[in-house]
């Protein structure tokens, strides 16, 4: 993970994934904060692997810290 991480966008985008309802969002915001942080590839495609989805979350705690992420 880069050190340059905008840690509030991606406190942003899990925010947003973690209290949507609509699947689409979910998976827009987890594709945002997961290519901020350089984990996922950013190749537009915002339909992530379930594998995909656990390494943005994984990420995100690391980043942020229990209960942030």
């Amino acid at each position: 993970m880069p050190e340059d991480v905008n840690k509030s966008y991606v406190q942003r985008y899990i925010n947003r994934a973690e209290t949507t309802t609509s699947e689409e969002e979910r998976q827009n915001c987890l594709y945002r904060a997961g290519t901020q942080m350089e984990v996922i590839p950013c190749d537009g495609n915002d339909h992530l692997t379930p594998e995909q989805k656990q390494t943005v979350l994984d990420a995100a705690k690391e980043l942020l810290g229990d209960g942030n992420g």
